[in-house]
C-alpha cells in the first residue's frame, strides 16, 4: 500500500520528466525535505509502479537539468531502483539551508516558481511566505534591525522591572551590574556598534508609542465569549487589547485571565503564582510560548480567547517544530532573543519541555490535555486548553453552566471594582437580588482571596462600606 505523505510523492513521469516534479523539488527544498519516486501510477487512491520505458535517460535529464532549473542548486541523491520488477528513480531532496530559501524554479520567480509542503500538496509561496524566507536569511527575526529605532526608545521602567525579577532568581547574575546599554548588548537587543535596537529589544523593553510606530499591528485580545462557538452569544464584557512590550503584556494578560479564572494561588516574589495546579500552570505555559513563539511581522494580533468550554491561544506563525513531536525535548526556535530574556526570568524552559511538562501533569491531576492546530499553510498555530468544569464539552449546546456564570460574575465583579464600590452598587450591576447568597457566594471568597478589600477595614459592617479591587 503506498499513499502520498507529507515527505514521500508518487509521479508517472513514464517517458519524460513532468512540471509537477520540479515543484515538488521546490517545496521538499523550501520545508523538511522528502522523497520523490518517479514511475508509479495511481489506482483507486493508492501508487503502484508501473516502471520507467528509459529510466537512464530520465536520470540524466534530471541530474543534468536540477542544477540550472532553480535559483539555488536543490540538495538532492537520485538513483534507478526496482519495485515488484519495475524501474523506477528514487529522488532524495534534502531542506536547503536557510540563507538559500526560498529555492524556487529560475524561469518562474519566488512567488509563481516557489512551492512549500503541506501534508501531501505542494503548494505555491505566498508573499508573505517568501518575507519570512529572507528573513530567515538574515538570521533570527528577532535579531532584525529596526530602523530609525534608538535607546530612547527603551521603557527605563520595565528595564528596573527586569533587574528586580532577574535579582530574586539570581542575585549575583553579572548583568545587573551592567548599564542599560550593555544589558542590552548582552542580551544581543542592540545592533552591533550602533545604538539601534533589534526587533527583540524593541518588543522586549520598548516604550509603548515607539511599538506602536514600528510595530503597529501588535497587541494581544483577551476576549470572553459567551458560548463554544466564535460570534455566538458573545459578550465583550471581559474583552481587553492590550498593548506595549511583552515584559508588560506579560504581566497584565495573567492578571486579567486571573481575574476570570479566579485561581487559588498567591503570588510568589517573582510575580508567578505558587501553590497552583496543572490547569492554571498550563493557562500561564500557553501564555508564555504565544509570546515567544509569534511571528511579530505578521499582521494579525495574538488572541486569548475564553469559551465556556475551553481557552484558545492563537497567534500568527505557525509552530516550526512538529506538534507531534511536543513531547520529544528540543525547541525550533522563531525568537531565540526574546526566548533567551524569558528564560532568564524562568518563565519558560530553556530545553524545549514546558508543553512535555505541562501535559504531563495535567494528565496526572486528571485534566482534559490541550490540542493543537498548526497551519503552516496560514501561518497561524492554535493551543486549545479545556476548562477543568464537569459537563462542558464541544459536545453541549453554548448553554453557561453554573459554574462558568459564577466565573464570568466573579471577573466582571473584579473589573467594576476598580474604582470603590457599594454593596448595593455590586448586587445592581450583577443584576441579583439575593443579598445573603452573593455574600456568601461571591463576596466573601474574593475578600478572603485578597482580590477585594474594605476601603474601611477596621469597620467591616458601616454603612459607608464599600469594596475596591486589590493592587
Amino acid at each position: 500500500m503506498k499513499y502520498e505523505t507529507s515527505r514521500v510523492e508518487y509521479k508517472l513521469c513514464k517517458s519524460s520528466l513532468s512540471k509537477s516534479l520540479w515543484e515538488t523539488v521546490s517545496s521538499f527544498s523550501n520545508e523538511g525535505g522528502g522523497m520523490i519516486l518517479l514511475g508509479y501510477e495511481k489506482m483507486n487512491d493508492k501508487y503502484v509502479p508501473v516502471g520507467l520505458k528509459n529510466p537512464s535517460q530520465l536520470l540524466d535529464d534530471f541530474t543534468s537539468t536540477v542544477g540550472q532549473k532553480f535559483n539555488f542548486c536543490p540538495l538532492v541523491n537520485a538513483d534507478i531502483e526496482s519495485d515488484r520488477g519495475k524501474p523506477i528513480i528514487a529522488i532524495v531532496v534534502k531542506e536547503a539551508p536557510k540563507y538559500q530559501k526560498p529555492i524556487y524554479i529560475k524561469d518562474a520567480g519566488p512567488i509563481k516558481g516557489g512551492f512549500k509542503r503541506v501534508g501531501a500538496t505542494d503548494l505555491r509561496l505566498t508573499d508573505q511566505d517568501v518575507h519570512h524566507y529572507y528573513l530567515e536569511r538574515m538570521g533570527a527575526p528577532d535579531a532584525q534591525a529596526v530602523d530609525g529605532s534608538s535607546t530612547d526608545d527603551i521603557n527605563p521602567e520595565t528595564l528596573s522591572a527586569y533587574r528586580s525579577l532577574r535579582k530574586l532568581i539570581k542575585v549575583d547574575t553579572p548583568e545587573l551590574e551592567f548599564n542599560d546599554k550593555y544589558l542590552l548588548k548582552s542580551y544581543s537587543l542592540l545592533v552591533e556598534n550602533t545604538v539601534k535596537l533589534t526587533a527583540a529589544g524593541l518588543l522586549l523593553f520598548g516604550k509603548e508609542q515607539a511599538i506602536r510606530k514600528y510595530f503597529p499591528a501588535i497587541r494581544l485580545d483577551i476576549i470572553r465569549i459567551k458560548g463554544i462557538e466564535w460570534g455566538k452569544d458573545k459578550d465583550p464584557f471581559l474583552s481587553r487589547d492590550l498593548k506595549g512590550n511583552l515584559i508588560t503584556i506579560r504581566s497584565i494578560a495573567l492578571d486579567f485571565m486571573e481575574r476570570f479564572f479566579l485561581i487559588p494561588f498567591q503570588s510568589d516574589v517573582r510575580g508567578d503564582r505558587i501553590e497552583e495546579n496543572a490547569h492554571s500552570n498550563a493557562l500561564r505555559e500557553s501564555l508564555t510560548n504565544l509570546l515567544m513563539h509569534q511571528d511579530y511581522f505578521g499582521s494579525s494580533p495574538a488572541q486569548v480567547i475564553i469559551y465556556n468550554d475551553r481557552v484558545e491561544f492563537y497567534n500568527a506563525g505557525y509552530s516550526l517544530k512538529n506538534p507531534d513531536e511536543f513531547d520529544t525535548p528540543g525547541s525550533k526556535l522563531r525568537n531565540p532573543n526574546i526566548a533567551s530574556v524569558f528564560y532568564d526570568l524562568q518563565w519558560a524552559e530553556s530545553k524545549g519541555t514546558g508543553l512535555k511538562t505541562t501535559t504531563e501533569a495535567l494528565k496526572k491531576e486528571g485534566y482534559e490535555l490541550p490540542y493543537y492546530i498548526n497551519n503552516p499553510q496560514n501561518n497561524t498555530f492554535r493551543l486549545i486548553l479545556p476548562h477543568p468544569v464537569v459537563g462542558v464539552t464541544p459536545k453541549v449546546t453554548p448553554q453557561v453552566t453554573p459554574q462558568v456564570e459564577m466565573r464570568d460574575r466573579i471577573a466582571k465583579i473584579l473589573q467594576y471594582c476598580e474604582k470603590p464600590r457599594s454593596l448595593k452598587e455590586m448586587m445592581e450591576f450583577l443584576e441579583l437580588k439575593d443579598r445573603k447568597n452573593f455574600i456568601y457566594q461571591i463576596l466573601n471568597p474574593l475578600l478572603e482571596k485578597n482580590y477585594l478589600e474594605r476601603t474601611i477595614p477596621d469597620k467591616p459592617r458601616s454603612r459607608f462600606q464599600k469594596y475596591v479591587r486589590k493592587q
